[in-house]
């Protein structure tokens, strides 16, 4: 997902699009593009929208030096919000694939995450974060999440989803996180991935100082 505005930012994306931020005179996504690539990944879809053109020239340069992987960029026409443009796209994606936010770079082994969710045969595993405030518990024993009792981790973004999941449209969700913690949820099992880091984002000017200083 990279068709953010950023409007969090103020004047720091008013002609730039959030991942093309820089961070150490680099652009954000390259980063991220880097440690998808060190998990192993080969094949990208990009789902733009904001100031689409800059991203577009950044993403096509990194895999004129990167020639063995593959990728395509989605042109979100109308800003529906993760999920409208995810469904609008879904059937070009293979059956199983890795969801991330193209502003937030994690500090784990996506190939772990992989493996965990092969095993526990779910059609959905998301990272999630302990947190004071947040959406959702764990059901340790069975390794889902659960909306039952203290609500204190919250979603980090990063999933693995078989697509199947969205067969059945329903244009009455913004984002896919209210389809799957809303409505999914209710009938299915997501199992979780528990990240002890949060991921290195840019939503704010105090989240691209932290990322600086760690990237």
């Amino acid at each position: 997902m990279a068709g953010g505005a950023g409007k969090r930012l103020g004047n720091i994306t008013k002609s730039t699009p959030k991942p093309a931020v820089k961070i150490n005179k680099v652009p954000y996504i390259i980063y991220l593009l880097n440690w998808l690539k060190k998990n192993g990944f080969k094949k990208f879809y990009f789902l733009v929208s904001f100031k689409k053109d800059k991203l577009k020239q950044i993403i096509e340069n990194y895999f004129k030096e990167n020639k063995n992987l593959k990728f395509k960029i989605l042109i979100e026409k109308r800003r529906r919000g993760t999920y409208g443009a995810l469904t609008e796209h879904i059937k070009k994606l293979d059956d199983i694939f890795f969801y991330t936010n193209a502003d937030e770079i994690g500090r784990f082994n996506i190939k772990d995450m992989y493996r965990n969710f092969l095993r526990t045969k779910t059609d959905i595993m998301s990272c999630v974060i302990k947190t004071r405030k947040g959406n959702f518990s764990l059901d340790r024993k069975k390794k889902v999440i659960t909306l039952k009792g203290i609500k204190n981790f919250k979603d980090c973004g990063y999933k693995f989803i078989l697509k199947k999941i969205f067969k059945k449209k329903n244009k009455k969700y913004n984002k896919v996180e209210d389809y799957l913690y809303r409505n999914y949820i209710k009938e299915n099992e997501i199992s979780y991935f528990q990240l002890n880091d949060l991921p290195l984002r840019i939503d704010t000017a105090n989240d691209i100082k932290r990322t600086k200083s760690k990237l």
